[in-house]
C-alpha cells in the first residue's frame, strides 16, 4: 500500500494534477489503531497538511489540530506519485457515539461553548436530541499549492462538500453539524448541498467569533436527515474505490 505523504510546497504534483488523478483515502480513529505504523505514519503527515494550510490562510498562533483529531474519520484527498499519495486535502467527521465514548463533549457543542455562545450550545443540543445520532464536520483544510490550480479546487470544493455528504451517508449519520467560516465562503458552499444555519425557536443564529481561530467568524449550519444530492453521484464510485487505512 502506497504511503501518505505531504511534501512542502511548492510540491508540483499536487499543483499540476487535475480531478480524475485524485483518491479518496480514509483513516478512521487513529487513536484505536496507534501501534500500527502505518496509521501513525498517515496521522503525522495529516498533521503536517492542517499546519501547512492554517499557517498560510491565518495568523500565527493558531492551533491545527486538537484532542479530537485522535478519535475522528479523516478524509483526505491525495494524487498518487512514484514516492506515495501526497495530500491536496483533508477534512474530517466526528460522531456524537464517538464523542461519548471517550467522554469527551460533542465537537459542535464544544466550538459553541468555546465562543461563550449559549444559545448556540442550546441549539446544538436540541439538534442532537431529535435523534441522538449526529456528526460533526469540520478542520477542511487545503495543500497551499493547490491554490493556483482553478478547476483543482473547484474540485476539492466538491470533494468537500458532496464527500462529506458520502462520508457521513455511509458511516449511517445523515444528520450532521458544520462550522462554516465565513472568510472562505463555506456557507455558501454548503448551503448548495442542503445544509442551513443552525436556528433555535425559528430563528436562525448569527455567526460566533471562534476562539481558537482567534474570533474568526463561523457560522454554525446542519443538515437535515435527507439524501445525497444528485451533484454526489459524480463521486460516488471514486469515493467506492477509496483507500481505508
Amino acid at each position: 500500500m502506497s504511503r501518505v505523504v505531504c511534501r512542502e510546497p511548492p510540491d508540483p504534483l499536487v499543483a499540476t494534477c487535475s480531478s480524475d488523478q485524485l483518491r479518496f483515502v480514509t483513516l478512521d480513529c487513529p487513536l484505536e489503531r496507534w501501534r500500527e505504523p502505518d496509521v501513525r505514519a498517515a496521522f503525522a503527515e495529516m498533521v503536517r497538511l492542517k499546519m501547512l494550510g492554517f499557517s498560510a490562510q491565518h495568523a500565527a498562533g493558531i492551533m491545527p489540530v486538537d484532542t479530537s483529531d485522535f478519535i475522528a474519520s479523516h478524509v483526505l484527498t491525495c494524487v498518487e506519485g512514484s514516492d506515495g499519495l501526497h495530500l491536496v486535502a483533508a477534512f474530517r467527521s466526528i460522531s456524537t457515539e464517538r464523542c461519548r465514548e471517550f467522554n469527551l463533549t460533542f465537537s459542535a457543542e464544544s466550538l459553541a461553548i468555546a465562543a461563550d455562545a449559549r444559545e448556540h450550545a442550546a441549539a446544538v443540543r436540541e439538534f442532537v436530541g431529535e435523534s441522538g445520532r449526529v456528526g460533526y464536520l469540520g478542520s477542511w483544510t487545503i495543500h497551499p499549492s493547490a491554490r493556483d490550480n482553478p478547476p483543482l479546487r473547484a474540485a476539492l470544493r466538491d470533494d468537500f462538500a458532496l464527500g462529506a455528504v458520502l462520508a457521513h451517508e455511509d458511516a449511517g449519520l445523515p444528520r450532521m453539524v458544520v462550522g462554516a467560516t465565513l472568510r472562505f465562503k463555506v456557507d455558501r458552499l454548503l448551503s448548495g448541498v442542503g445544509f442551513r444555519p443552525l436556528a433555535r425557536e425559528g430563528a436562525a443564529l448569527p455567526p460566533i467569533k471562534v476562539r481558537h481561530l482567534h474570533g474568526e467568524p463561523v457560522l454554525l449550519m446542519c443538515r437535515d436527515a435527507a439524501g445525497a444530492p444528485g451533484e454526489a453521484e459524480a463521486l460516488r464510485g471514486r469515493w467506492s474505490a477509496r483507500i481505508a487505512l
